[in-house]
């Protein structure tokens, strides 16, 4: 397709679009991460699990916003999650959600909710109402 008139400016709009975008998804992953936490199933023991809900957004295949989910008092819950988010392969540019403590899916697959629907799955229902 041919342009022909003043196209100045039509780089700058379309990089504000794109920034628009990815600012959405991460506002859509925090209020995931922070909606499955609220809404957890499980009996919260040592706080490690509902420490380590976090994700990130990966924009041209690098992580351009990362989060986790906590109190501030499990150090090793955060860094689980931030190293799980950081060296797991992401195919795609987009939004990713992770528990990085190595029993969560342990404890999803025993049918308590850790991530996967308050989390995921609402940040699914979120990505289609609002791009």
């Amino acid at each position: 397709m041919e342009f022909r008139g003043d196209t100045s400016g039509l780089d700058e709009l379309l990089e504000s679009i794109d920034d628009e975008y990815y600012n959405t998804l991460s506002q859509i992953g925090r209020d995931a991460t922070r909606n499955a936490k609220i809404n957890r199933t499980y009996e919260n023991r040592t706080g490690n699990l509902n420490n380590a809900n976090g994700g990130c957004v990966v924009r041209n295949g690098k992580i351009v916003d990362m989060w986790v989910e906590s109190d501030g008092s499990h150090p090793d819950a955060v860094k689980n999650t931030e190293n799980f988010l950081i060296y797991s392969e992401k195919p795609k540019d987009g939004l990713y959600l992770a528990n990085g403590q190595p029993y969560a899916s342990y404890v999803e697959s025993k049918g308590f909710e850790v991530i996967m629907t308050n989390g995921v799955l609402y940040a699914g229902r979120q990505i289609e109402k609002k791009l």
